[in-house]
């Protein structure tokens, strides 16, 4: 039987593991075990269906891209054991049995030896053999120690991240009487050590089970990640000085270095660099001393990753108000790495209005762009377009950006003509695109048949029009159904004469089609 590709397989199995306790899951076990399962299909690629005898026969759905869309007809009315009976069943007509049981303890995340009959996490403890730095000892010191005592706790990260846990509290806690300026910036460190853990478990992982894997490892460190960012913003500049500096400075490098790699990484190492710079930035110094950092690293012999480097670059100097140079090094950056980055930085200067550099920043963007235009890169765009446009109506450039990227920009623009009341713009977009009023939603077209009812008049010819030449019974019955709306907005706009010609133009032009002709008729639209 066909079978859907690694990533939807693995987003199955997480999305399984995520929604379904422990005693579900193990339930659904016992029923694809017990032979409950009557039959599982793959109805195409990304769904299952299948059968489950229960105290009825219940129909169940798996939707392995959206598994919001899952569902089975049992009374449970949630996420339920049918389901995971029905994936077992399917994973046994896949590969056999052996591979039911992986996927079982991949979903439970329990180590797969047969031998062994529960779960042992080894978590590394503090053995004592590495002497602990002084208070005074310098950040590098720390590392060392911390690589030293704890640097092998990866190893033990087969299935989730919760040997890193303890190691984290550990840690922490050898600063516990430190004073909260200098402890915030240890617990950074400490983050970015057990983060730097992660990165290497990741690593050990099949290619089958990573997407699984990076899923579970981000939940789990999700928290710890966040905190990181709130000790981030608790830092005041203007308090970092003399050994606390000297952390500053190791966290950062710690961060730029793994930042740096030309890796596949499960953190944003960017962004995680990037928070020390925008908060350190008022700091002339320091700011000047890491522009200058990033200067050289852009001439290193040793393979980097540029990208970063210059986003990096870019960043300060954005943050130091060097616009021009910021986008010198934007554009020696890979766009589809480095945009969600900038559109951040042309949001900020549209609050503070300063168009001269805006049209900047968003002549850069449109450029880019409109080399690629897909909806990933054109959503962020239109919505700082349709900002643009509200703030500054009479500048027509953002208005161009807006019709140059259609058709792909055509749902954005759409609805900003709506919410500006630009309807005869909005009616225009309908008419080139091709659109019949029924798929513009009852409440927009509502909303211009009131306000315009003229500018809706040639939509609907244009709709007509269509449903005529489809030369079906079914086409001329919508054709009416529209001509009767048609003829309202004629009569709202005193136009009741030009409906008369307009009718017995339609009358007239179609009349060898006897099956129009008598819809016309029974829709008492001609008597």
């Amino acid at each position: 039987m066909a079978s859907l590709d690694d990533k939807l397989h693995t987003a199955l199995e997480h999305s399984l593991g995520q929604h379904l306790h422990e005693d579900i899951i193990r339930r659904g076990w016992d029923y694809y075990r017990s032979g409950q399962v009557l039959n599982v299909k793959q109805a195409d690629e990304d769904t299952l269906y299948g059968a489950v005898q229960g105290s009825d026969v219940y129909s169940v759905l798996l939707d392995s891209d959206q598994f919001r869309y899952s569902k089975c007809t049992c009374p449970f009315n949630d996420y339920c054991k049918h389901m995971a009976a029905v994936y077992f069943a399917y994973c046994h007509n896949l590969d056999g049995e052996s591979a039911a049981q992986a996927a079982y303890d991949r979903i439970l995340g329990v180590d797969q030896k047969p031998q062994r009959t529960s779960v042992t996490v080894s978590v590394p403890k503090f053995s004592g053999r590495h002497e602990q730095p002084s208070d005074d000892a310098s950040p590098w010191d720390w590392g060392h120690w911390m690589e030293e005592e704890y640097g092998e706790t990866w190893r033990s990260c087969r299935h989730s991240l919760h040997s890193l846990q303890p190691v984290l509290s550990a840690l922490k806690g050898t600063t516990k009487h430190w004073d909260k300026r200098s402890q915030r910036l240890h617990w950074m460190s400490v983050i970015l050590f057990v983060l730097d853990q992660a990165e290497q478990a990741i690593k050990t992982v099949d290619t089958f089970s990573r997407y699984y894997h990076e899923m579970s490892f981000l939940r789990m460190a999700e928290p710890w990640v966040e905190h990181y960012y709130t000790l981030v913003l608790e830092m005041q500049p203007s308090e970092v000085i003399g050994l606390d500096r000297r952390w500053i400075n190791y966290v950062a490098d710690y961060a730029k270095k793994r930042a740096m790699k030309n890796e596949q990484q499960l953190f944003d190492w960017t962004y995680i660099y990037l928070a020390i710079c925008e908060r350190m930035a008022e700091d002339t110094e320091w700011y000047e001393q890491e522009l200058a950092s990033m200067t050289r690293e852009e001439h290193r012999e040793d393979p980097v990753d540029l990208t970063f480097v210059h986003t990096a670059a870019a960043m300060l100097c954005f943050f130091g108000r060097d616009d021009e140079a910021a986008l010198s090094h934007f554009g020696k950056t890979d766009f589809a790495r480095s945009q969600k980055v900038i559109y951040p930085c042309v949001a900020q200067r549209l609050e503070e209005g300063d168009w001269k550099v805006i049209g900047e920043w968003m002549g850069f963007l449109y450029e880019n762009i409109s080399k690629v235009k897909n909806a990933r890169t054109i959503g962020p765009f239109m919505t700082l377009c349709r900002r643009a446009d509200t703030d500054q109506p009479d500048e027509p450039r953002w208005t161009r950006y807006m019709v140059e990227l259609l058709p792909h920009s055509y749902s954005d623009l759409s609805d900003h003509w709506l919410a500006v009341k630009k309807y005869e713009e909005w009616a225009d977009l309908q008419l080139l695109i091709g659109m019949r009023p029924d798929d513009l939603g009852i409440q927009n077209v509502r909303e211009v048949a009131k306000v315009a009812p003229s500018v809706m008049i040639p939509l609907y010819h244009q709709s007509i029009d269509e449903w005529i030449n489809s030369r079906n019974r079914q086409g001329y019955r919508m054709a009416v159904k529209e001509l009767k709306k048609l003829e309202k907005l004629y009569k709202a706009g005193k136009g009741a004469e030009k409906w008369d010609r307009y009718l017995a133009g339609i009358v007239s032009k179609n009349q060898r089609l006897r099956a129009f002709q008598e819809e016309l008729w029974k829709g008492k639209i001609v008597t």
